[in-house]
């Protein structure tokens, strides 16, 4: 949960709701703000209140009502009674100097007759929104007839009763035209950010990921075209080191092959021996560091699809045969997976070695997971902290600081297997087993069991 609050995503609409709720207020505040010219609620011209006078002065008595209410209409009310109620919810207006300029000319033009201003106490808006009656406005109109009694005119709020009824409308399409413009911000700048991670992700697993692809803003196209060029410089950087370990590689073969020869001729068995462990040592370390500077594993598309069952079935029973305790658990049916037939066995070659050397024993275990072929090999010894695991993956790196080849190698061997299993598509996951002894999980890409091909990976490679 903590992921989508600091997401972009996250806050972008975050933002976009936020300014959602402002321009619903703003556009409340706008149509109800009172302002020195009275859009909404005004008084009628002192022209109409004459003519209105004059209409209801002109009928009998009995039938003002009846012409008061046929000349109310959606923007006015007019309405006839027989005295000004005292009290209620309307009380004189107070008098200021523009007011008085403003009420003289309704004086000067209903020619003397009483006139009266007043404003509701109760709250104009509250009594505008009501919806079981009329909106009335914040401010009416009473004239004094010839003959008897008042008439009230007094202007609707309609832009406020409008904007009342219609509110969800509003509210509506201004959601929808943020939501476009939340939809058209993702689509130039999430969506770029998004394949670029994928492409930084991609990279950080293969040094030769396809390129991030330049697309949205154009800072967002620079990011993208930095990153592809920081992404072939290191990938340029990481083949000349291969070329040039393989260079020194081929060279110093030549010089151990003399050096191997000359052995030959040292008188004393013993030492004879020693000299010839060494160089066959010294050549092992120059596979191992060969195969992991290796930028060219084969992807897990283009290997073939094997029985891993049969494969490990095979390498365990050749490791026994030479006399190493290794015990196996396997599934009854086959299970197929696609990887190098090779690469499987360099990867079961090492991990079985690490487990024999420093916990005497190796178990061997397989098992399918939905999408992955999990292959468990765990030792008998006393295991490792867990603040130590993350450094077994690294290269040269050992909890036992010798280099001897006889104590665990130049610390090469999870590397390898770590290195072997990412260029399948799978990883190396270390953990604590039964007992607390040292477990090694490689997991790579299960496949359709009915495409394993025939493929022989030949002899066991020796462990480096």
């Amino acid at each position: 949960m903590t992921r989508i609050f600091h997401s972009l995503l996250f806050r972008v609409a975050m933002l976009f709701v936020a300014g959602f709720i402002a321009l619903q207020v703003a556009i409340l505040l706008v149509a109800i703000w009172p302002d020195d010219r009275p859009i909404m609620f005004r008084l009628v011209t002192p022209e109409d209140a004459r003519e209105i006078v004059e209409l209801l002065e002109q009928v009998p008595a009995e039938m003002r009502p009846l012409v008061a209410d046929a000349t109310s209409n959606a923007a006015m009310r007019v309405e006839v009674v027989a005295d000004i109620p005292e009290g209620g919810p309307h009380e004189a207006a107070r008098a200021t100097p523009r007011l008085e300029e403003r009420f003289r000319r309704y004086a000067d033009a209903l020619d003397g007759r009483p006139l009266i201003v007043q404003f509701r106490r109760d709250g104009w808006l509250a009594n505008a929104l009501r919806s079981s009656e009329l909106p009335r406005g914040p401010i009416r109109l009473a004239v004094g007839l010839r003959g008897g009694g008042f008439v009230i005119i007094e202007r609707v709020p309609v832009v406020l009763q409008q904007l009342a009824s219609r509110y969800f409308a509003i509210a509506l399409v201004a959601a929808i035209i943020l939501a476009l413009l939340m939809g058209l911000l993702l689509w130039q700048i999430i969506r770029p950010l998004a394949a670029l991670v994928r492409a930084t992700d991609a990279f950080r697993e293969d040094v030769n990921a396809p390129d991030a692809p330049l697309s949205g803003a154009r800072e967002i196209r620079a990011l993208a075209g930095s990153f592809n060029s920081m992404k072939q410089r290191i990938g340029a950087a990481i083949g000349e080191r291969t070329r040039v370990l393989a260079a020194i590689a081929h060279d110093l073969r030549t010089y151990l092959t003399r050096i191997r020869l000359r052995v030959e001729h040292i008188p004393d068995e013993h030492r004879r021996q020693q000299a010839i462990a060494d160089v066959e040592d010294m050549g092992y370390l120059l596979d191992d560091i060969l195969l992991f500077s290796r930028e060219d594993f084969e992807e897990a598309a283009s290997t073939p699809v094997i029985d891993v069952r049969s494969e490990v079935s095979a390498y365990v029973e050749t490791r026994r045969e030479i006399g190493d305790d290794v015990e196996v658990s396997l599934p009854d049916d086959p299970l197929a997976c696609r990887c190098a037939p090779l690469a499987l066995r360099r990867i079961l070659a090492n991990l079985i070695d690490n487990a024999i050397r420093y916990g005497e024993r190796a178990r061997v275990s397989l098992a399918s997971e939905r999408e992955w072929v999990i292959i468990a090999v765990t030792d008998n010894g006393p295991g490792v902290p867990e603040n130590a695991l993350v450094r077994l993956t690294e290269p040269f790196e050992r909890l036992e600081t010798s280099r001897g080849r006889h104590s665990g190698g130049a610390g090469l061997g999870l590397a390898i297997v770590k290195a072997l299993a990412h260029g399948h598509g799978g990883e190396l996951i270390l953990g604590a087993g039964p007992n607390g002894a040292l477990q090694a999980k490689v997991k790579l890409p299960a496949a359709d069991a009915n495409m394993i091909s025939n493929t022989s990976a030949g002899d066991a490679p020796r462990n480096g």
